[in-house]
């Protein structure tokens, strides 16, 4: 639950200011100050204009020549899953955010370090006051971060528009669109509902368990799999893990039209969301730039 939004919290004082949370949760996202060089943001692995991944077959760590071990997930429909990461180890956002912000290969930081730095800055006391009417802290830090993961938002792919006005899709989505959901693919089973996800780990090899990924914007977000190692979405299909899954291979024709309706779930809407101009002046960080440098 998001900090001062229980039925509770709002009866003992003035109630959130939804809009101004997410605004404040866009600039943190952008702020190098969460990382402990002043130098990587959340952006850093999550880039609106690469539809909140990195194409990257993983993300760059905090030590700028290593890598993480995973491929960045696309943050658009990432809120109100029940389990983050491609493990699911977490179950909050906010556990999301701790882990990233305390990891040593990521952000390598605190939420000590991040109130000091942060509390440099009069406009973000202003900002964290005008939302929340409370101080800079870690409740406060991961509210505004969650209300702005959970405002990106994506459903006015091609799909969604031919559903609402009753349309079919183009020949070869339609078609790819009836193979998807036929049960001897097994799509539908583990990418199911409107975000194209089941909410479960799956083995994708002996003893690696993978939270299934969402299937929106997919055609936009590669490389593809945990480990990023499909750059295609017809290596991804051809993946072992995915052949199990068939009784018998797709042929080319096939396999093309699938493509072509997961295609057709692609939102360009994520090019709304744009980065800050400008950050607020901290003394400890005078240099810093808006999304980070690496």
């Amino acid at each position: 639950m998001l900090y001062g939004c229980s039925a509770s919290s709002q009866s003992a004082g003035p109630p959130v200011n939804r809009a101004a949370l997410r605004a404040l949760g866009k600039v943190l996202f952008f702020e190098p100050a969460l990382s402990i060089n002043g130098k990587r943001s959340c952006a850093s692995c999550h880039r609106p204009d690469k539809a909140f991944t990195d194409h990257r077959i993983t993300s760059r760590a905090l030590r700028f020549t290593a890598n993480l071990g995973r491929n960045a997930p696309t943050l658009l429909n990432a809120a109100g899953q029940r389990r983050y990461f491609h493990d699911g180890r977490a179950t909050t956002m906010s556990e999301v955010i701790g882990q990233v912000i305390s990891s040593p290969v990521e952000m390598g930081s605190s939420y000590a370090l991040i109130t000091d730095r942060l509390n440099q800055s009069s406009q973000y006391s202003h900002w964290f006051d005008q939302a929340l009417h409370a101080p800079i802290g870690e409740a406060t830090i991961n509210a505004a971060l969650t209300a702005y993961v959970e405002s990106l938002r994506s459903r006015d792919a091609p799909y969604d528009v031919a559903r609402r006005r009753g349309r079919p899709l183009p020949a070869a989505a339609q078609a790819g669109q009836q193979l998807f959901s036929l049960a001897r693919l097994g799509c539908a089973g583990c990418h199911a509902g409107s975000s194209f996800r089941d909410g479960q780990r799956h083995e994708v090899r002996p003893g690696e368990w993978v939270k299934t990924p969402t299937l929106r914007n997919v055609a936009v977000t590669p490389p593809y799999g945990a480990d990023g190692q499909a750059a295609t979405l017809a290596q991804a299909i051809r993946s072992p893990f995915h052949q199990l899954q068939l009784t018998h291979p797709l042929p080319p024709q096939q396999e093309d039209q699938l493509i072509a309706f997961l295609q057709a779930l692609t939102d360009t809407t994520s090019a709304e969301h744009r980065s800050p101009l400008t950050l607020p002046d901290l003394p400890d960080l005078p240099d810093r730039r808006v999304g980070g440098l690496y």
